[in-house]
């Protein structure tokens, strides 16, 4: 009777040292997930002939010949005003985007603005953007809703390592379970291997 109680309790130990080990390799994994590089931030006044831009145009940023982000006009106070995020370079989303010191030019409603920036997602790049010619129309908006600046982008839900999706953070959860799991199977096994003797 004593020998099997000893034998389960040696298969109790392996079983929680195996989940033990499985977790530590899910943390290593999770641990070792990047995230991705942060955009480049744009903003500013816009100024159309002059005057402030209408709310809701329409603002580009481009690198080379590549949309890398896109606004809309907002008004602060008598100041029309834009943000746009401008993502960096990711081969398979963004393959002709933000790279350190790349140029950007500026699109307000179609029309090239006279002024250029620098991509740098380290910092806050105000740059105002004027453009002169034709006056920039408005995109459509719903009468009686003011425009609103673009969004903060909000943190991935994952990097680009093995564990994508949603599934990263159960595997974190998963693996401290089994590391503890496993640490007090050991104290078990040795303290019943102790009443044994």
């Amino acid at each position: 009777m004593t020998n099997r109680i000893h034998r389960s309790r040696i298969s109790l130990l392996l079983m929680t040292l195996i989940i033990g080990a499985v977790g530590a390799l899910g943390v290593g994994s999770a641990l070792a997930e990047s995230p991705p590089n942060p955009p480049s931030r744009f903003v500013g006044k816009v100024t159309v002939n002059g005057a402030p831009a209408t709310a809701g145009t329409t603002i580009e940023a481009v690198i080379g010949t590549t949309t890398c982000g896109l606004g809309s006009v907002f008004m602060a106070g008598s100041e029309a005003r834009y943000v746009v995020d401008s993502p960096a370079l990711d081969p398979g989303a963004n393959p002709n985007c933000g790279t350190d010191g790349a140029v950007v030019t500026f699109r307000v409603a179609g029309s090239q603005a006279n002024e250029t920036g620098s991509w740098k997602n380290y910092q806050l790049n105000p740059v105002n953007l004027t453009v002169g010619g034709a006056a920039a129309t408005a995109t459509p908006t719903t009468p009686g809703v003011t425009a609103t600046p673009s969004r903060v982008p909000s943190a991935p839900a994952s990097g680009n390592g093995p564990l994508t999706g949603g599934g990263g953070e159960l595997w974190v959860i998963v693996s401290i379970m089994g590391a503890a799991l496993a640490v007090s199977g050991g104290v078990l096994a040795i303290r019943a291997r102790r009443t044994a003797e």
